[in-house]
């Protein structure tokens, strides 16, 4: 049985906002809302977006390799596959959590999106295969963008992957130049995007 569309706030710092403010129907300054449609069967029903956490870091690495595994894979040689699995691998997740302000989304306690901020620059953004296409990283987004916005930032950037620039050209980003990046000495061949807030 679907419920009506219920307002859910989340605050900068990604935890439920306050029902005063929904009562108000008027959201308080730094409140992002998200309009859910309420039931079981909706994947976004009973999502929570927070800060991840050091305790994080296995969870954020096995989702990225896997999403990456299946969607990017193809797209890189062996050196660079093996450059990325260190990228992401367990320690260096714990150092990012510690260094830049990442988020996940949970779904029943499960981690099932991710995305970080590095300066201005957004870096690790990824969605759980079997929740691609729900809104997960459009809501993630929403919420990282609200945070730039909060500490001051205009616009943001990336480096976009193949397969990841008709997503962000969708949701309101610009090509700036097509460039390659290097990572631990191998180069990425990317599109450098922007979005201003």
């Amino acid at each position: 049985m679907t419920g009506p569309a219920l307002p859910y706030y989340l605050n900068s710092a990604g935890s439920p906002g306050s029902d005063r403010a929904a009562a108000m129907g008027n959201p308080i300054p730094g409140v992002l809302v998200i309009f859910v449609q309420m039931s079981a069967s909706n994947p976004l029903s009973s999502i929570h977006i927070r800060e991840a956490q050091p305790a994080d870091a296995q969870a954020l690495s096995e989702l990225i390799l896997d999403n990456a595994g299946a969607l990017l894979r193809s797209h890189y040689s062996d050196e660079q596959w093996d450059v990325f699995v260190r990228y992401y691998a367990v320690p260096v997740m714990a150092e990012k959590i510690s260094s830049q302000a990442v988020f996940c989304v949970e779904r029943g306690g499960e981690i099932v999106g991710t995305v970080a901020l590095d300066g201005d620059f957004v870096v690790g953004f990824y969605t759980r295969l079997g929740y691609m296409g729900q809104g997960i990283g459009k809501m993630l987004m929403a919420h990282l963008e609200e945070y730039a916005r909060g500490k001051g930032i205009a616009t943001i950037q990336l480096a976009a992957s193949p397969i990841g620039v008709a997503f962000y050209l969708k949701n309101g980003w610009h090509t700036v130049k097509e460039l390659t990046l290097e990572y631990l000495g191998v180069g990425f061949e990317e599109t450098l995007m922007s979005k201003m807030l």
